[in-house]
């Protein structure tokens, strides 16, 4: 594992979750970061739940821990890069696909391995992908 490590928003919202039954292996590294679009993602998450507040509550409590990671004009460039080389292979790019990508672009732009479940992310060229 490296001394600095992002997270897609499943694995943030795995860690999260109270009934996780694998959590994400984030314990050996040194500095978390979550890039801003699955901030935006997990806040969007707590407030469609059920209890709102308490779900505010917990990622300003992560905020706590883990750096946020803000996107540049570079993290533009390399978003356009990335999305014309996935949109080259499919036409058929949704939504949140595209936040996806936005998450990837910011992780390439500073050398970040990205920890998520989620294959489609393999696709992405130049983005180091760790699945647990």
């Amino acid at each position: 594992m490296s001394e600095r490590l992002a997270l897609d928003t499943d694995a943030a919202v795995d860690f999260i979750r109270d009934d996780r039954r694998t959590p994400p292996p984030i314990s050996r590294v040194e500095q978390i970061v979550l890039p801003v679009t699955v901030l935006g993602e997990l806040f969007q998450g707590a407030e469609s739940s059920v209890r709102p507040e308490r779900n505010r509550a917990v990622i300003e409590a992560l905020l706590e821990q883990w750096q946020p990671l803000l996107p540049t004009i570079e993290t533009a460039r390399i978003y356009g890069r990335i999305r014309a080389a996935v949109f080259q292979r499919t036409a058929n790019l949704s939504v949140s696909k595209r936040n996806d990508l936005w998450i990837a672009a910011v992780c390439i732009q500073y050398e970040l391995p990205l920890l998520t479940n989620d294959a489609g992310y393999d696709a992405v060229p130049g983005l180091t992908v760790i699945h647990w």
